[in-house]
């Protein structure tokens, strides 16, 4: 007998397709009816730090209080732009709109008006990379926010719940070893193990979501093995145990890991103050402290080429198999969604025998 479920993006962003690739993977057990997630994207696409609420967006569907579907013609308010519009077209199932701005006890509110409106039995929390099992004082880690505050939230909703993690390490944050340590504490099972087949309807996305983690996990299983340059320098070696499917005991990791402190927050700005009471920052602060940096912009040319071709080169002697696509742009200088399209544009064009999104091939 299936449980029906709704399936919550953990992270926000990438999350969602991962999320969807596992309510089909996992269909014999789980009869997925919804998927949630926050809107928080990178700041080259969305320049507002921070995950965007109900108020940022036109054309969300309301369906009751607290309940706010994501349509493909909903846009944000303001400047840039979300990238859960654009990904509806490639879901089977709803994609609904979490918003933090009144912490865990305002979010697991919204976990049960959602389990009331679709009949739920069960809610699963999809992480990709493993940082929702972080205990705070990893050296790696650098955003734990919308993790802990989705396990915490969705413990406070009491509602029964699974903990799924996938792509063990591809975000880049917490060593190997570390996670090795954190799974067989949190008494991991493997449940699935992906392969091409389960990520052929989400191939595409690729070619437009910065997300890192999530399109490494989909290229690893697609089987593409090698090391990999992401953003910020983290070397990330791609091997059979990223498509392997984790599931943990959920009491567990929020009894030990950050979410054990947000438990009762009312308020995304209480969130912030409890991670920061752990961590001295919050993600949020992270990204602030990013714009405000005034980078110095630099569009795309043909030039742009000879200095990736130099950087490849140079990475490859290394021993570095790809870089993100992500990566590339920063090392482009590129600070905004336009710059970047225009970047991957161009390499598509003057180098397409490198270009496996969200691969750049060296």
């Amino acid at each position: 007998m299936t449980i029906k479920a709704i399936a919550i993006a953990a992270g926000g962003g990438g999350d969602v397709v991962t999320a969807s690739v596992l309510a089909a993977k996992l269909r014999r057990r789980f009869d997925v009816v919804a998927i949630m997630s926050y809107s928080w994207d990178r700041l080259i696409v969305d320049p507002t730090p921070g995950p965007r609420g109900h108020g940022d967006f036109d054309g969300l569907t309301e369906h009751r209080e607290l309940v706010a579907e994501v349509t493909g013609s909903a846009r944000l308010r303001g400047p840039g732009w979300s990238t859960l519009p654009p990904l509806v077209p490639y879901l089977a199932n709803p994609l609904l709109l979490m918003d933090p701005a009144a912490g865990a006890i305002g979010l697991a509110a919204q976990f049960r008006s959602v389990a009331r409106l679709f009949d739920v039995d069960a809610l699963i929390v999809v992480d990709v990379g493993g940082d929702i099992l972080a205990e705070g004082h990893e050296t790696g880690l650098r955003s734990p926010l919308a993790d802990s505050l989705t396990l915490a939230a969705a413990i406070q909703s009491e509602l029964p719940l699974h903990v799924l993690i996938a792509g063990v390490g591809l975000d880049g944050e917490l060593t190997l070893p570390e996670l090795r340590t954190l799974l067989r504490r949190q008494g991991s099972t493997a449940v699935a193990e992906l392969g091409a087949a389960d990520v052929s309807m989400v191939a595409e996305v690729w070619n437009w979501h910065p997300s890192e983690a999530n399109g490494l996990l989909c290229v690893a299983a697609e089987g593409w093995r090698g090391e990999v340059e992401t953003q910020r320098d983290a070397l990330i070696s791609i091997t059979d145990d990223a498509t392997v499917v984790h599931e943990v005991d959920a009491s567990g990791v929020a009894a030990h890991s950050l979410a054990a402190g947000l438990s009762d927050t009312i308020s995304l700005e209480q969130v912030e103050q409890r991670i920061r009471a752990r961590r001295g920052y919050s993600d949020i602060d992270t990204e602030r402290n990013r714009l405000s940096a005034h980078r110095e912009r630099r569009t795309p040319t043909v030039n742009s080429i000879d200095d990736i071709d130099r950087y490849a080169h140079a990475a490859s002697l290394r021993g570095v198999d790809a870089l993100t696509i992500r990566r590339v742009i920063e090392l482009a200088g590129a600070l905004d969604a336009d710059d970047g399209n225009a970047l991957r544009d161009l390499l598509t064009r003057e180098r397409p025998i490198n270009m496996r999104p969200p691969l750049y091939l060296v």
